[in-house]
């Protein structure tokens, strides 16, 4: 599946109360709009790799990135990997998720962003500092 609409209908069905019942705000031109308004306003931040990204990021293992999709503090996070092009995987945290005691049982305590880094064998909290971080490990 490549089309916004047609993976947000197979997630209804499969896990949710059927494609039916996806809300207005999740498909079709509405969806497309906002989203391209709030990719402008942060100045399409992950669009494309930076010229000094290093030439070896695909080869890397993937970092783990504890967050949820609402939060503001993980969001420049995520766009930092994806702009790199650095594998990842987003270990998903909203509340009532087991996760969170994964990441509570791990560090003492549940804060996101979180991000663990076997590359390097980095682990800490804080959005800026973790965006500071990838920049200077993995760019030129």
């Amino acid at each position: 599946m490549f089309e916004s609409d047609d993976i947000i209908n197979y997630l209804y069905d499969t896990y949710g109360p059927g494609a039916g019942k996806v809300p207005f705000t999740l498909k079709g031109g509405f969806a497309t709009t906002t989203a391209t308004f709030a990719a402008m306003a942060r100045g399409m931040a992950g669009a494309r790799v930076p010229p000094n990204a290093r030439g070896d990021l695909q080869q890397m293992d993937s970092i783990e990135l504890y967050g949820y999709e609402a939060s503001p503090f993980v969001r420049p996070v995520r766009e930092k990997l994806c702009a790199l092009g650095l594998p990842h995987r987003i270990v998903y945290s909203a509340r009532g998720s087991a996760n969170r005691d994964v990441l509570w049982e791990k560090e003492g305590r549940f804060q996101v962003p979180y991000i663990s880094d076997p590359n390097t064998g980095v682990a800490f909290f804080e959005g800026p500092e973790i965006c500071d971080y990838l920049e200077d490990v993995y760019t030129e």
